[in-house]
């Protein structure tokens, strides 16, 4: 979230000037200090909206309404003027939702608000071309996930073939188009508006009446659920769970400011970079990767911790009856820095945005390569973007095919296993950086750069590896025909 830019204001930031005065003393451009100012707010009022105003005080008519009063005003201090994007955006997916039938609604949705966005990033590009002004494409990409899914969960509810759609489709789907009330309050609630993090209607639903109705059935079983009891509304939330997600923020907080200013991805394109020694440099983007990923957990926590505050963090209970509170979690960070494999890793990174892209994209095309091409698409368009989620995509596969056949040989005993673990830890942990440096660098001539002088080693491993379960295959297929 930082960079080096001046305490000024950016020519075409829209946001409110009212915080001007703090630039100078906390040395943050005004973009990223109404960002800050507007995630402390709905913290503060996250805590009287979910002790005064809950579902047992107010009905969910008034809770909406509270939504939207407290995050209209939020939205246009932080983006001005620029808020009429996400109106225009809005309401034109929601009329496709009342006028167009099943089957071409979802898709008209999916398409425009798609398009709309896309067109924000190549504006963005045109006036900030490498820059991380915090302006209204960060809200306007949640609002997409927000309204695609919406119109995914209607098209499911409204199917004829039930039996056909998986698990997930039926878990999440709507037999009505929601009202404009909710439909507003889901796009522009106040905690969830800067960061998100993304979750599906029928989950919001649930927070704003107070139901437990999003709990899978499956967890509903004799021996844990007494129907009777707490457990058909949703439970108040652990002040030990909101400490545990504030004392994370300030951590990562604090790290981010100490930190980043003084190990900035950018010493990737020094030209001291190439004269270092081939295992230093590894050694070198594997430690500025690791504190550059502090600023994504630090604004994740933070959206975390104000939906929290709010009580939107409620996921039903495990298998033992106790409940949980990772609704609207987006990382998982031990599982993240201790990962021993790829799939491990994107399972855990940006958790609400996997959840959407698998609900809209994998499961109803069953590509994977799809939808690393799809989420490139949503980020924007710097190649840095597409070098890193082709790659996610080509490192995932071949991570799978040498798992299928490597993995056996490890399973003879314990200590063995604890091997490959070890083995894959450090893989992965290697294999990380060296993807996803472009998505931070955005452009390709530095990032390019960057693979020349690391010889592209690791994608020349993979091609080497497709190439050898290519040749794997045919001698197979040879052998099976004779």
């Amino acid at each position: 979230m930082l960079d080096d830019r001046s305490g000024g204001v950016n020519e075409f930031y829209d946001g409110s000037s009212l915080l001007h005065p703090l630039t100078a003393i906390v040395n943050l451009p005004i973009d990223q200090i109404n960002f800050l100012a507007s995630q402390v707010i709905a913290l503060a009022i996250g805590f009287p909206y979910r002790l005064l105003c809950g579902p047992t005080r107010l009905s969910a008519n008034s809770r909406h309404v509270l939504q939207i009063l407290i995050g209209f005003p939020l939205t246009y201090f932080c983006f001005g003027r620029q808020i009429l994007i996400l109106i225009i955006q809005t309401v034109v997916c929601l009329t496709f939702m009342r006028v167009l039938s099943p089957g071409v609604m979802e898709k008209c949705v999916l398409g425009f608000s798609m398009g709309f966005l896309c067109v924000c990033h190549l504006y963005r590009m045109y006036y900030d071309y490498e820059g991380y002004t915090l302006d209204i494409t960060g809200p306007l990409m949640l609002t997409t996930q927000r309204l695609s899914s919406l119109a995914y969960n209607l098209r499911d509810g409204l199917d004829k073939n039930q039996h056909e759609l998986t698990d997930n489709m039926r878990r999440y789907a709507i037999r009505r188009p929601p009202s404009l009330l909710e439909s507003l309050s889901y796009i522009f609630c106040f905690h969830g508006m800067m960061v998100g993090p993304f979750c599906f209607f029928k989950d919001y639903v649930a927070f704003i009446e107070g139901t437990a109705s999003h709990v899978k059935k499956s967890e509903q079983n004799d021996n844990h659920v007494n129907h009777n009891n707490h457990h058909d509304h949703q439970p108040e939330v652990p002040v030990s769970e909101i400490g545990k997600k504030l004392f994370t923020t300030l951590v990562f907080g604090i790290s981010t400011v100490l930190l980043l200013p003084r190990f900035p991805a950018s010493m990737l394109t020094d030209p001291e970079f190439r004269n270092y020694s081939f295992l230093y440099k590894n050694v070198l983007l594997v430690f500025l990767m690791s504190i550059t990923r502090h600023k994504y957990y630090f604004a994740w926590k933070l959206g975390e911790l104000v939906n929290a505050s709010c009580g939107l963090c409620f996921n039903g209970y495990d298998e033992n009856g106790k409940a949980r509170w990772d609704l609207v979690d987006n990382a998982d960070i031990p599982k993240i820095e201790f990962a021993t494999s790829n799939k491990q890793l994107l399972d855990n990174w940006n958790k609400s945005t996997t959840n959407w892209l698998r609900y809209v994209v994998y499961e109803r095309t069953r590509s994977t390569m799809l939808v690393f091409f799809f989420s490139a698409f949503w980020h924007g368009f710097y190649a840095g973007y597409y070098m890193t989620f082709i790659s996610a995509g080509l490192f995932l596969n071949i991570s799978k095919m040498l798992r299928r056949v490597i993995r056996p040989f490890f399973q003879s005993s314990r200590p063995m296993a604890m091997l490959y673990d070890c083995i894959t830890f450090v893989i992965t942990k290697v294999s990380l950086p060296y993807i996803g440096f472009p998505f931070v660098l955005l452009a390709f001539r530095p990032s390019f750069e960057v693979y020349r002088y690391l010889y592209c080693y690791q994608h020349l491993i993979v091609l080497l590896l497709f190439a050898v379960f290519a040749l794997r295959g045919i001698l197979r297929r040879k052998t099976k025909a004779e």
